[in-house]
């Protein structure tokens, strides 16, 4: 087991670097052994010569499959496809919703900012809660979601929900988010 998790963290840089020779020796035994995040990364990825209707086929279905076995990026990407309506599945925001929600629960820091917002604002498929919202969104910052640090942020620029008017502390939130992920949008730059 930790040959194969060893196997899938080299499979995830090569995906990243484009490193597609790598990935088409590694794959194959991680593959025939149902492992998810092997599903999700062989769905990432396609020979130039494949068309691109059999691109979108192969992923969605690999998404699913590897969202299925409980791989957890596959379950966000099943999450946008349903909240976008993308890739041939049909929108529907509660399924969204609930994906989101579940993966917030089991630690993911950017669907903590997603399920944090419904709760704040009720403008979801769960009933409003914004003191439980502004507690998760908080957390999900600390655990290194950028978009809930501009969130945040913006805040702290204009003193919603309680939150002081403060410059210093929307600019530290600002370059928070921008550590997490430097291509954060940010709206006060």
């Amino acid at each position: 087991m930790n040959e194969d998790l060893s196997q899938i963290n080299i499979a995830e840089k090569a995906l990243e670097e484009g490193n597609l020779d790598l990935l088409r020796d590694i794959l194959p035994p991680l593959l025939e052994k149902n492992i998810a995040a092997a599903i999700r990364i062989n769905a990432s990825f396609f020979d130039a010569d494949v068309p691109e209707g059999e691109c979108d086929r192969l992923y969605v279905e690999g998404m699913f499959k590897a969202a299925e076995l409980g791989d957890l990026k596959a379950q966000y990407q099943v999450g946008a496809f349903y909240d976008l309506g993308e890739y041939g599945v049909p929108q529907n925001k509660q399924k969204a919703s609930e994906i989101f929600k579940e993966l917030a629960e089991k630690g993911n820091a950017h669907c903590m900012w997603i399920y944090s917002c419904e709760l704040i604002w009720g403008k979801g498929s769960f009933p409003k809660d914004t003191e439980q919202g502004l507690k998760l969104l908080h957390k999900s910052a600390g655990l290194g979601s950028a978009e809930a640090c501009i969130t945040i942020a913006g805040f702290h620029d204009k003193g919603d929900f309680d939150h002081e008017i403060n410059i210093h502390k929307r600019d530290s939130y600002r370059q928070r988010a921008i550590q997490y992920d430097d291509t954060t949008y940010d709206p006060y730059a």
